[in-house]
This record gives structure tokens, sequence and C-alpha cells, in this order.
């Protein structure tokens, strides 16, 4: 009762103005309370959505190259078979790699491992063609010394490779 007096008490223009007010505060109040903190919560959804998909885009990519290399290490990967024809392994990948000159001293050591010791070599270049030895034949790491030399990223080495059981 008490609002329908004081409504009543008001000029015409009065009420227009609160009339119009009322409006305004409701459609603020609607924008600000509902509207916006939607449509901001959807543009935030669709940006999770679109860096997620590109995440997942990337996952199968990965996923497929990670395949492909299962699949040809598979193939390419030659296991060694005994001492000699590993020597001869290392022989030609040390050739191939340009170590041939730091490879000084090569001795069989065992039906499956051989010694190598290794001077002045790139320390860079001797991890490539160890790794090169792991992934395409089956040939690891039992033991290795590294020293340093004087010249920045050079080293002498003592290495026991062995053949992948």
């Amino acid at each position: 009762m008490m609002i329908k007096t004081y409504w009543e008490q008001l000029s015409k223009r009065e009420r227009w103005l609160v009339s119009l007010m009322s409006v305004v505060v409701l459609v603020s109040l609607f924008y600000f309370a509902l509207w916006e903190p939607l449509q901001s919560g959807i543009e935030e959804k669709r940006k999770r959505v679109t860096a997620q998909t590109m995440q997942l885009q990337t996952m199968r990519q990965q996923a497929a190259e990670v395949e492909q290399l299962r699949r040809s290490s598979r193939g390419s990967q030659r296991k060694v078979s005994n001492s000699s024809s590993l020597l001869v392994i290392i022989e030609r990948t040390s050739k191939q790699k340009g170590l041939k000159a730091s490879l000084k001293k090569v001795q069989p050591d065992g039906e499956d491992g051989v010694r190598l010791w290794l001077e002045d070599v790139a320390f860079d270049q001797m991890i490539d063609w160890l790794k090169l030895l792991k992934q395409h034949h089956g040939i690891y790491i039992d033991d290795i010394s590294v020293e340093a030399r004087e010249a920045p990223g050079r080293v002498d080495s003592r290495i026991l490779l062995r053949v992948s059981p």
C-alpha cells in the first residue's frame, strides 16, 4: 500500500522517469547478472575447445609418427649375430659418421661384445654414432668412460658395446 500511495503522489513526469529508470535497472541487471557471464563463459569454453582440439591433433600426429618409427625400427633393426659381424658394423658405421680416424683400437670382448678406444673425437658426433648403432643395429653401450680434452667438445673415450639379447 505504501508504494501505491507513493506512486500516486508523484507527478506524471516523475512517474515516467521512475519507470524509465526501472527499465534501465532491469536491463542492466539482466545484462550484468545473466547475459555477460553467460557469454564470457561460452567464449572461454570455445577457446578451451579450440586449444584442446589443437592439442588432440598434435597428439594424433605424434602418435602416427611414433607408430611409423616403431614399424620402421622393427623392419630396419638388424640384429648382430656375433662379434665378427659387430666388428664389420662398427667399421662401416664409423666411416659413415666420420669417426674412422678417431677409432684407435677395436678389440672383441667375448661372443657378443667389442671394446673401442676413441681419441680426440667430437662428443656430439660420437653420441650420434652410438645412437645409430642402438637404433639401427640393436647394439647397446655396456660400459663407457669419457674424458674431456682441452679443446671444447672433444673427448677421449673407452666404450664396451654389446649386442642386444
